[in-house]
């Protein structure tokens, strides 16, 4: 009985979910998304699902304040292994202000973070990903879960929390997967693997459609990106949208804690050339991210709110090389840190 009643109560959650495909900004729109969450959530506890708590903590205190971490240098990119030396170098040029950070892919790069940080015992936590694309094979996507999972188990005192995939649910990812059911039982398959917090990353305008609500009865916390710039949103208001999007997403999943995973402000960007980015109205620059992270920063200490500020250092691979200027597109231009590892002008003003 209790497997014919989940499946009605699925039934009756997805075919709300089919109802709306927009941003539920309409009060017509709303009750369709706060019903499918009564459903799901109906059906979680019938389930019997028991979330873990994501409490990053280190010798008592905590360490929710974190920050996104790729080791990649000038002239690397994914497929390329940077040294143990270079991570380290890294890893402690982070340690004194942020003990938490996210790693994206369950990779041999990812590997050497893991292991410079047991060997030089770091004070720092991982969450750690796994990076799932529409693009590659079964087989690809499978190793990456199943490295995950090695790794969660290998390091369980490093890795705090598994992130299975990164923007694979919102219908603007180039590497969406279009099969929910795929990801659920890649989640399901991750967290009866280990002991950590599981959670799936992706962007609010994903966490804010009806569907959601089924990818999040099966997650320990909701992994939320946001960007005011992305967003078309000027400095101004920056902050405030970034605030307002959070607590949307909270009253939309309010069984949830919600860990803002992605958000910053570049300091670089192309103008006026056709391309979406160029036509944005948000100016960029190292002035910009300094007024951005310094009303972020605070907010999320405040309110202890889990975050993953994006990124440390600026990464010259992103973004692609088309174009007039691609070397100023913002894709590689939002780290507090050039890629020559020395601090922006957000960070010189602290020292």
């Amino acid at each position: 009985m209790k497997t014919i009643k989940i499946g009605l109560l699925l039934a009756a959650a997805f075919s709300l979910a089919a109802c709306s495909s927009e941003t539920p900004e309409t009060e017509a729109e709303a009750p369709a998304v706060e019903a499918a969450a009564e459903a799901v959530a109906e059906v979680a506890e019938s389930a019997g699902i028991t979330k873990r708590p994501f409490e990053p903590m280190l010798d008592g205190e905590w360490i929710g304040n974190g920050i996104s971490y790729g080791a990649f240098r000038d002239g690397e990119a994914p497929g390329d292994v940077t040294s143990k030396e270079n991570i380290l170098e890294d890893l402690q040029i982070l340690a004194p202000r942020w003990n938490l950070i996210r790693l994206y892919g369950a990779d041999p790069q990812s590997l050497q973070v893991l292991e410079t940080i047991e060997e030089n015992n770091l004070p720092i936590r991982v969450m750690q990903g796994i990076w799932l694309d529409g693009n590659k094979t079964a087989e690809e996507n499978e190793e990456q879960v199943r490295l995950a999972i090695e790794y969660a188990n290998r390091f369980p005192e490093i890795i705090v929390a598994v992130n299975v995939g990164n923007e694979i649910l919102v219908d603007w990812s180039y590497h969406r997967l279009d099969d929910i059911d795929l990801v659920i039982s890649k989640i399901r398959e991750v967290r009866s693997s280990v002991e950590q917090p599981v959670t799936v990353a992706d962007d609010y305008n994903f966490w804010n459609k009806p569907p959601a609500q089924r990818v999040a009865a099966e997650l320990d916390f909701i992994c939320l990106h946001a960007y005011a710039f992305w967003n078309d949103k000027t400095l101004d208001i920056g902050m405030q949208w970034t605030e307002d999007t959070y607590n949307d997403i909270q009253a939309l999943h309010p069984d949830h804690d919600i860990a803002y995973c992605e958000t910053g402000w570049p300091t670089s960007r192309v103008y006026g050339d056709g391309s979406y980015e160029g036509g944005l109205t948000g100016k960029a620059g190292e002035a910009e991210q300094e007024v951005f992270f310094n009303q972020y920063d605070p907010w999320v200490n405040e309110n202890k709110v889990i975050s993953f500020y994006f990124t440390s250092f600026d990464e010259k691979w992103k973004g692609g090389f088309d174009g007039e200027n691609p070397m100023d597109k913002a894709e590689k231009h939002w780290g507090l840190y050039f890629s020559d590892r020395t601090p922006k002008q957000v960070l010189q003003t602290e020292e």
